[in-house]
C-alpha cells in the first residue's frame, strides 16, 4: 500500500468504530476513492478543490498492518486520527494500549494526532447498556478519552461523536484543514 504522495489521513481503530463514517463525514463534498483494500487496511483517496493532489486516506483496522510494513510518516502533513467506539471498551483499550503506542513507536510523535471517541449516541442506550452489564462491562465514559489526552502527550485533541452529531467533527475539520491544506511544501 504505497499510496500517493502528499498528505495522507491515517484512521486508526478496530473493525465497526466508524471509521469509514468519519472519513466521509469529513470529506463531505468529496468521493472516496477506494484505491486498495486488505484484511487489515483500506487505502482511498480524495480530490477537494483546493489541493492539485490527492489526498490519501488509509484505514488501519489491525495492528499487525502497522508491525508489518513499513509506513512512511511526514509529521508536516499528515494527520492520525485514533478512533473507538463507546459502546465498544476493547476498543478503547485497543486504542490506548496497543494503536497509540504502536504508532508513536512506527509513526512520529511530532505528527498532528487527534483522538475521537465515536458513538457517543450508544452511551445511554439501555439495550447497549444491558448488552456490556452482561458482560460485566459499561459503555466508556469521556473521562477515559481525556484521560488518553494525559497519558500520551502527542495526542493533539480529543473529541466525542455520533452519527447523530458530528459538530465536533467540525472541529476535526479546521484541524485537518489546518495541517494538510495549508502546508506549504508542495
Amino acid at each position: 500500500m504505497e499510496g500517493i504522495n502528499g498528505s495522507t489521513i491515517f484512521i486508526i481503530g478496530d473493525s465497526q468504530v466508524g471509521k469509514t463514517t468519519i472519513a466521509r463525514r469529513i470529506f463531505e463534498n468529496g468521493d472516496l476513492d477506494l484505491v486498495s483494500s486488505m484484511d487489515r487496511a483500506t487505502e482511498y483517496q480524495v480530490r477537494i478543490p483546493q489541493r492539485q493532489s490527492p489526498i490519501k486516506i488509509l484505514e488501519i483496522r489491525n495492528s499487525t498492518f502497522l508491525t508489518e510494513n513499513e509506513i512512511r510518516f511526514d509529521a508536516e502533513r499528515d494527520v492520525a486520527i485514533f478512533c473507538y467506539a463507546v459502546n465498544d471498551p476493547d476498543s478503547y483499550q485497543h486504542v490506548a494500549d496497543t494503536w497509540i503506542p504502536l504508532f508513536r513507536e512506527r509513526g512520529c510523535d511530532a505528527m498532528t494526532m487527534i483522538l475521537i471517541g465515536n458513538k457517543k449516541d450508544l452511551r445511554r442506550n439501555p439495550a447497549v447498556k444491558r448488552s456490556l452489564a452482561e458482560r460485566g462491562l459499561r459503555p466508556v465514559h469521556i473521562s477515559r478519552g481525556s484521560q488518553l489526552l494525559f497519558i500520551y502527550p502527542s495526542l493533539d485533541v480529543f473529541f466525542e461523536s455520533s452519527i447523530n452529531d458530528f459538530r465536533d467533527l467540525d472541529q476535526i475539520i479546521k484541524i485537518i484543514n489546518d495541517t494538510i491544506l495549508n502546508f506549504t511544501g508542495y
